[in-house]
């Protein structure tokens, strides 16, 4: 089985345009030297990415700024940046928040609510409040951060949906209860989600976040915006500074749903680009096995062809478009979920 994906890239707006109405939003987990490198970076790095963000002309922006501009029309400035962290820990009070209050540079923490405040790795209450009074957004990440996809034993659909809203809404009550009013930001665990989800995060108001890469712009899909992890192997100067510098891919998203069906291991991707001066011949995708076959179908369609199985966890396609503005890359970053091939769920790392 071989589902194909039809991603509609909006060329009307002018190039110059599409590149100042869009932003790049990073995400963070620990900032630190001793803890899991999958979701850490080193103080240093950190710091590193800060004084770059400094030196060269973005603009770090709150996070509900960036997207009430987008949603309603309103121009960014250039290089447009907002600065994210998931899950609460310690370090980001301790270390991040001192570098970046000393530049002045807003941030929102996604927190899982049932974690502040229980042990010396996480942050209290206390804390956020502090850092929520000198403008940071602390935002909703469910309660227990738990895999929303997960259905417990014997759990029918419906029980399940009620269980996940519980994660969800219990969160920004508790947020809502400790440090008052805040935007409905709402960032998947693990960067997980599925139809039905999405659905349940519309229906609830809720701008939903993902972990899947790229920048974001006014024709983003705002139950599943893009964030830049910086984490690991992916925390180097060379690459922050190509994923700062993206503008998005404009386009049109359907409905996707990132959980593979059964049997599925290898999709395929349609690129479908409407007329405009796009440089469609320096078109890149990568994924699982290394860099994807592109297949022209006709003058603005192409097949984004796997050329191994997609593994089973989370995997993604990343496909880049060099712009006509700056040296800059239009990024697009199509998330995958495969389960095992018995129907069971995979292990964490």
């Amino acid at each position: 089985m071989k589902p194909k994906i039809i991603l509609l890239l909006l060329l009307s707006l002018p190039v110059q345009a599409q590149t100042h109405s869009s932003a790049v939003v990073l995400l963070y987990h620990h900032v630190d030297d001793n803890t899991p490198a999958i979701t850490s970076i080193s103080p240093e790095n950190f710091n590193a990415h800060l004084k770059y963000l400094s030196k060269n002309d973005f603009k770090v922006l709150p996070l509900q700024e960036i997207v009430t501009s987008l949603q309603s029309g309103k121009v960014l400035p250039e290089k447009s940046i907002a600065i994210t962290f998931d899950d609460a820990y310690i370090n980001i009070y301790t270390t991040a928040y001192p570098m970046m209050k000393k530049r002045g540079f807003p941030f929102t923490i996604f927190v899982a609510t049932d974690l502040v405040g229980t042990n010396r790795h996480y942050l209290s209450w206390a804390q956020l409040a502090e850092m929520s009074d000198h403008g940071t957004l602390i935002a909703n990440h469910t309660r227990s951060h738990t895999h929303l996809l997960r259905r417990q034993p014997d759990e029918n659909h419906e029980e399940w949906i009620l269980r996940i809203t519980n994660e969800i809404e219990g969160a920004q009550t508790e947020i809502e209860n400790h440090l008052g009013d805040v935007p409905r930001f709402f960032a998947y665990p693990y960067g997980e989600y599925n139809r039905d989800i999405l659905a349940l995060v519309k229906r609830l108001g809720y701008i939903g976040f993902g972990q899947q890469s790229g920048a974001i712009g006014s024709e983003s899909d705002f139950l599943s915006l893009p964030r830049f992890p910086m984490a690991g192997t992916y925390t180097g100067m060379a690459a922050f500074k190509t994923k700062v510098n993206t503008v998005p891919m404009p386009i049109r998203h359907p409905d996707i749903d990132p959980l593979l069906a059964e049997g599925v291991v290898r999709p395929t991707l349609e690129l479908d680009f409407l007329k405009g001066n796009y440089r469609t011949g320096e078109l890149n995708c990568y994924g699982p096995g290394g860099k994807l076959k592109i297949e022209k179908v006709d003058e603005n369609t192409f097949n984004i062809l796997p050329i191994a199985n997609v593994p089973v966890g989370r995997s993604r396609y990343n496909c880049t478009l060099p712009s006509h503005v700056g040296g800059r890359f239009h990024w697009f970053s199509q998330p995958w979920i495969r389960k095992k091939d018995d129907g069971s769920w995979y292990p964490e790392p």
